[in-house]
């Protein structure tokens, strides 16, 4: 099952409806568990399935699983399953905030939501605005499923001393972010000293998988929320928006 598939539609063009074909991006049911209980069920592409799982574990506050065996089936129903053989400590409901694919819709209340995030303390290293434009460039470049269909984000990790690593692509933001922490591990590439890049916005919730990870800095095409922009200031994060050729908007501890 590929990230995109041609699908019949009827384009309205100069006044006139015309049957025609397009690539669209493929987005499917796709079930997270661990000892065949269920950890996460997403709507997701179906790639870098692996890699989607040890990210979301590593992000969700599960640990890191990316020695671990998995298996990927498509169930009757056109689902997938990925499992990973050992039981996973299932984390009480209390411990996690759930949100939408638009961010967390409920009332602000920092306080409970970064009660069990971490700190940032270590230091932010420095780094030329440039060189991280380009790298967001350099991403827009290899995102091959946006290229195609108009409908995937992306996500990617940087440093000045290794560049850009990681590209990974998904219909859902979050799972975008998910992959590309996932293959940092598989990779043996420590998060913590990455930047986390990405072709949107950012939420709270995509500053919440930062920080489990120990990423201290967010560089994004699109805007920040509210929550967001609190939760990094509070946590000793940074967070670069609107990040363009001669200017950003820095939000966060800028050191």
């Amino acid at each position: 099952m590929g990230s995109s598939r041609r699908v019949g539609i009827h384009k309205f063009d100069t006044g006139e409806v015309q049957l025609q074909d397009d690539e669209l991006a493929v987005e499917c049911l796709v079930h997270l568990t661990a000892d065949s209980v269920t950890i996460a069920s997403l709507l997701a592409s179906p790639t870098q399935l692996r890699e989607l799982f040890v990210g979301h574990a590593y992000a969700e506050g599960y640990g890191d699983v990316r020695s671990e065996l998995f298996t990927v089936n498509e169930t009757e129903t056109g689902s997938v399953l990925i499992n990973m053989e050992k039981e996973l400590q299932r984390r009480e409901s209390s411990e996690r905030v759930v949100t939408s694919s638009c961010g967390a819709c409920n009332a602000d209340g920092l306080d409970e939501m970064i009660a069990s995030l971490r700190f940032h303390s270590g230091p932010h290293p420095v780094f030329s605005h440039e060189l991280l434009y380009s790298a967001l460039e350099q991403m827009k470049s290899q995102q091959v499923g946006f290229q195609k269909t108009g409908g995937m984000h992306a996500a990617a990790l940087w440093n000045v001393d290794t560049g850009l690593r990681f590209v990974s692509e998904d219909i859902g933001r979050h799972n975008a972010v998910d992959k590309a922490i996932g293959a940092a591990l598989l990779n043996n590439c420590k998060p913590e000293s990455q930047f986390l890049l990405l072709s949107g916005r950012c939420g709270w919730d995509l500053v919440a998988k930062a920080s489990r990870s120990g990423i201290g800095t967010i560089v994004c095409i699109g805007a920040c929320s509210t929550l967001a922009a609190d939760t990094a200031r509070n946590l000793g994060m940074r967070i670069f928006s609107f990040m363009k050729q001669d200017s950003n908007v820095g939000i966060g501890v800028m050191r």
